[in-house]
């Protein structure tokens, strides 16, 4: 299958992009957008760039950022009742087994197959207390993490614990990521005073204006 857009996000079914090695670091255009799609979600609900760029330090790893990836990459969308079944992870955080996340997207009248989704259903474990847990640097609980301002670095490292739990962490990637992501990414709209600042030489009226 070849890259293309659903709903609003770049998608590859099975993909895993290279640039999850921090060795090729930039990341590909189509993370980019999907990061910058990561990122306005979040900080809109009022996670701190520091706290998104260390969720995102673990989705490079985790996903490459890419919604439609699967552990086991015999599974596709055309089969549900198989990833219903199936033991290993999906989307954007990998959530393991599948039907975790799968049945929650379904029971809620949620399209399974969007990266929107796969936000709420993250928002729905951060407002729910679901999947996280205590043992993790400085035992941060879910409020401690998205409201921190502590380095992407460290922050990698509590969503890495705290979260995903992996039995291969890859920590040194995670961490360069999360660095990265915090330097690079910055979402889809212009900020604030940089809106001021056209708005100010143009004289245009207020919108939201798209990079």
């Amino acid at each position: 299958m070849a890259l293309e857009k659903y709903d609003g996000w770049w998608v590859d079914l099975n993909h895993l992009f290279l640039t999850t090695d921090v060795r090729v670091l930039p990341p590909g255009q189509s993370q980019i957008y999907n990061m910058n799609k990561v990122y306005d979600y979040f900080t809109a609900l009022g996670w701190t760039p520091n706290s998104v760029a260390g969720m995102l330090g673990n989705m490079m790893v985790e996903s490459s950022v890419n919604p439609w990836l699967f552990e086991h990459r015999t599974l596709d969308w055309d089969h549900p009742a198989n990833i219903l079944a199936d033991n290993g992870g999906m989307g954007l955080t990998q959530w393991t087994p599948c039907r975790k996340y799968y049945q929650w997207a379904l029971d809620s009248n949620l399209d399974p197959k969007s990266g929107t989704t796969m936000c709420d259903r993250i928002h729905y474990e951060q407002v729910n207390n679901l999947q996280w847990s205590l043992e993790n640097y400085g035992r941060h609980t879910w409020n401690d993490f998205i409201t921190s301002t502590e380095t992407p670095s460290i922050l990698a490292d509590v969503f890495c614990w705290a979260y995903e739990r992996p039995g291969s962490p890859d920590m040194q990637q995670r961490y360069a990521n999360a660095e990265w992501v915090f330097t690079n990414i910055h979402g889809s709209t212009l900020k604030p005073f940089m809106l001021y600042s056209f708005r100010k030489r143009k004289e245009l009226k207020p919108k939201c204006l798209k990079i």
